[in-house]
């Protein structure tokens, strides 16, 4: 396992506490990797951490928009000093990954949803690195750069953030790797760590079960619910 030994997982605390049902999902990573050091970040922390390992990106990070942008930005930022698994908190493990990431050093969570052969989407939900890792600087450099704020932003809330500081900037960068460099990035299959599509996630929240939904769970490591509270944020 090159990747560290270690769980991130954030929840800033600023406009309410660590609901009953994440923390309970939170629950799962520990049991799953007991001999995983888990850290825990809330707002305080990640200010201290930023101003003390990555001052010059502090007004940046002060500066986005929404909320939602920082818990983003901040990520990477852990992943890329400290290293190790950074896992949102509506994400439900089912297994160890272990063998799965055997010598891997950078991982990201693919998703069923329009997955084709030509393009596939993954998130920054489920995300592992080595410290210091090439393709993890590179998202630092792009999501901390002034340029980027200056950009015109999208109407949609959504929109503005999966392409300042989500999936579709990472998508991007990726796409602008080399073949070889993209050798030392694994997208995770979402059979493994996304097995619902967003429909099917909340139908399952809702207490759904049938052959199908019980037949995308045949192979998972990890479930991922989709419940993207950040959307109906005011911030």
């Amino acid at each position: 396992m090159k990747v560290p030994r270690i769980i991130h997982q954030i929840w800033s605390g600023v406009t309410e506490p660590l609901p009953d049902n994440f923390r309970r999902l939170g629950e799962t990573w520990k049991r799953d990797y007991p001999d995983w050091q888990y850290e825990f970040w809330d707002n305080e922390r990640m200010n201290q951490f930023i101003k003390e390992y990555y001052p010059q990106y502090w007004y940046i990070y002060c500066k986005y928009k929404h909320n939602i942008q920082r818990w983003d930005a901040i990520r990477y930022l852990i992943l890329h000093k400290i290293g190790g698994m950074y896992v949102d908190f509506d994400y439900e493990s089912i297994k160890p990954m272990d063998e799965l990431l055997k010598n891997k050093t950078c991982c990201f969570a693919l998703e069923q949803d329009f997955i084709s052969n030509h393009f596939s989407i993954f998130n920054n939900a489920l995300m592992l690195s080595t410290p210091g890792h090439p393709f993890m600087e590179r998202v630092v450099k792009y999501v901390f750069s002034r340029t980027l704020l200056a950009a015109p932003t999208c109407i949609a809330k959504n929109m503005e953030v999966f392409n300042t500081t989500g999936p579709f900037a990472l998508i991007r960068l990726y796409d602008s790797l080399t073949d070889h460099e993209k050798e030392d990035v694994y997208l995770i299959p979402a059979k493994y760590v996304s097995p619902f599509t967003g429909h099917e996630a909340e139908e399952y929240r809702y207490g759904v079960r049938n052959p199908h939904l019980e037949e995308c769970l045949k192979d998972a490591y990890a479930v991922h619910y989709f419940f993207s509270n950040w959307a109906h944020e005011q911030q």
